[in-house]
């Protein structure tokens, strides 16, 4: 299985922090939400990792390769940011069908890593959220399982009319 964690984004919500850092890179409580994310998957067992960088990517680059010098990893640059299933969609090469585990490089979350990995199903994560428009809006099923992702809609579709998620 291999990890996807894309960090092209620009952090424009973050500045002026964002101006030299990667988001991504920020420190919080003493480690950087990459490093998070990193450590977090790597507990569970996943030890190669696609990183897709855009803005200040060397800097991912650099961090990645200092930090974790033995990570088995690759790195694809989105020159286009269009969006999270474009970015994903760039690795595609590289995965060459192998099983995923996609991690937004922005997001930290408690969770059983290893119950995800080992489920039977493809999983999201989502939570409600007041204006969808940000995130997007995920379409569940009576039976609970998504069945459309819509990112950062213009005009949010929800149940409610107030929720999407992140």
């Amino acid at each position: 299985m291999k990890a996807i964690i894309p960090v092209a984004g620009a952090g424009t919500k973050l500045r002026p922090q964002s101006y030299s850092q990667p988001k991504a890179l920020i420190p919080l409580a003493g480690k950087t939400v990459l490093s998070i994310i990193i450590d977090q998957l790597q507990e569970a067992g996943i030890n190669e990792f696609v990183f897709i960088i855009g803005y200040l990517g060397e800097k991912i680059r650099d961090y990645v390769r200092q930090k974790y010098p033995h990570l088995q990893a690759h790195y694809i640059h989105q020159v286009d940011r269009e969006g999270v299933g474009h970015a994903i969609r760039l690795t595609r090469n590289i995965v060459n069908g192998d099983e995923v585990f996609v991690v937004l490089g922005d997001t930290i979350a408690e969770y059983d890593v290893k119950e995800v990995v080992n489920s039977p199903f493809s999983m999201i994560g989502v939570r409600k959220v007041d204006d969808p428009r940000e995130f997007g809006v995920a379409e569940i099923n009576e039976a609970g399982f998504t069945e459309h992702v819509v990112e950062k809609p213009q005009i949010p579709k929800s149940k409610h009319g107030d929720g999407g998620f992140v």
